[in-house]
C-alpha cells in the first residue's frame, strides 16, 4: 500500500512529545512537509481525550480538504479497545452504547494506541523482540521503555519501521498495537 501525504494539512493531537516526533516523523517519510504539520495543545492522555471531539468537529468542517487527524493515546494499563472506546463515548456516546462507529470509514480519523506508551514500540523497531506486551521484570510489573529512548533520534527509528519492517508486513510477532495502527494507516489509502 504506498501512501503519499504530500500537499495534505495533517493535525495531531498526543500526550507528549515523544508521540508528536514519532507522528510528525512517519509523515514526513509518508512525504508530508513539516510546515503543513500542527500539534494541537495536550499534556496527558485526559486532555486528548478531552480535545478530541473538537478536533473531530474541526476535521469535519474541513473535509472537503486534503487533511489528516493523527490522535495518539498511550494505553498505559488499559486494552487499545478500552482506549478505542473511550474515543467513541467522547465523540458520540449514543453510537457508543449502541456499538455503531463514530467515525465514517472514509474519514482520514487515525487513531493510534501504542500498548503502555509510544517507547514500547520504540523497543519492538529497535530489537523486534516477542512479547514486549506483556514482559514483566523481576517483581511482576509490566516494564515501562519510557527512560530508554530519552533525547534520541526518532527519524532512525521511523524509517527503519518504514524501509525494513512494513515493507516486508509486519511481522506477526509486533504488538498487537502495532497492527492496530497499521491497519489505521489504511484510511490514508
Amino acid at each position: 500500500m504506498a501512501i503519499n501525504l504530500k500537499g495534505y494539512r495533517i493535525t495531531v493531537l498526543c500526550e507528549d512529545v515523544a508521540q508528536f516526533d514519532f507522528l510528525r516523523c512517519y509523515a514526513k517519510a509518508l512525504g508530508a512537509e513539516n510546515k503543513r504539520i500542527i500539534k494541537l495543545s495536550a499534556h496527558n492522555n485526559a486532555s486528548v481525550l478531552k480535545h478530541y471531539p473538537t478536533a473531530v468537529k474541526d476535521y469535519r468542517r474541513f473535509a472537503s480538504e486534503n487533511i489528516i487527524l493523527l490522535v495518539m493515546i498511550d494505553a498505559d494499563e488499559k486494552t487499545i479497545q478500552e482506549r478505542l472506546r473511550e474515543f467513541d463515548e467522547k465523540l458520540d456516546s449514543e453510537k457508543a452504547r449502541l456499538n455503531q462507529p463514530t467515525r465514517l470509514d472514509n474519514e482520514k480519523i487515525l487513531l493510534f494506541v501504542p500498548i503502555r506508551n509510544i517507547e514500547s514500540w520504540f523497543y519492538y523497531i529497535e530489537t523486534q523482540a516477542e512479547h514486549i506486551e506483556t514482559r514483566a521484570d523481576s517483581s511482576g510489573k509490566l516494564i515501562s521503555y519510557k527512560n530508554q529512548y530519552l533525547n534520541q533520534d526518532i527519524s532512525k527509528l521511523v524509517n527503519r519501521l518504514k524501509h525494513d519492517i512494513c515493507l516486508n508486513g509486519l511481522p506477526d510477532n509486533a504488538p498487537s498495537s502495532l497492527h492496530h495502527a497499521c491497519n489505521e494507516l489504511k484510511r490514508l489509502a
